[in-house]
């Protein structure tokens, strides 16, 4: 027996906005897959608040929560990005980034005041986001060799694999996803029926 392998990660993104003694935090939450990711959407909130004072963020990614990162975007060291990596910790989540952009209000905080303003807008946001069990996918490539695709077609009705979208033309590869821990049953499973190939990756 297959033991199920889950993880949990946000529900949706969500915008919540932080309001303490003038500064504004606005605070992001995104689901992300890989460092790639978060770096865009750390990027694309520039873009949006260009003349923000700071962009601080936490991510963690992984089913072991192994890849994470805090920065403090040029506040005192571990007042940003500790505090709202710990917010994501604390909620049990991965596959998590949380941004805040802060406007300076004209009054400093301090470290004390820096760290309880970025942790409770982390907070804020992760309560906003809400959150939810997901089981790893695994992303494939599969083509039926005399180009008669109705036959892919017919395996995803019979076996646990989902069309993502189909080959430009006849004989070429679907873009095809499983549960993860379905994957190599299913590379077994085509093995055994001629004229099928599935691969996890293309040549580029």
């Amino acid at each position: 027996m297959i033991t199920e392998i889950t993880y949990r990660t946000i529900q949706r993104s969500a915008e919540v906005l932080h309001r303490d003694r003038g500064s504004k935090f606005w605070g992001y939450a995104f689901e992300v897959n890989s460092k790639a990711e978060a770096k865009a959407q750390i990027d694309s909130l520039w873009e949006r608040y260009p003349d923000a004072t700071h962009v601080c963020y936490a991510y963690i990614i992984g089913l072991k929560s192994d890849a994470y990162r805090a920065n403090d975007d040029g506040e005192p060291s571990n007042s940003a990005g500790q505090p709202i990596l710990r917010e994501i910790k604390s909620a049990g989540l991965t596959n998590t980034l949380v941004a805040v952009v802060r406007y300076f209000g004209g009054k400093k905080l301090g470290v004390p005041g820096l760290i309880d303003a970025y942790g409770t807008t982390a907070r804020l946001v992760l309560e906003a986001s809400g959150n939810q069990t997901r089981i790893p996918e695994k992303r494939a490539y599969l083509r039926e060799l005399q180009g008669r695709d109705y036959l892919v077609y017919e395996y995803a009705n019979r076996v646990k694999f989902d069309i993502v979208s189909p080959p430009h033309k006849p004989g070429g590869y679907f873009t095809i996803k499983c549960a993860l821990h379905s994957f190599e049953p299913l590379v077994n499973s085509f093995r055994s029926l001629p004229n099928f190939e599935l691969t996890d990756k293309l040549n580029s």
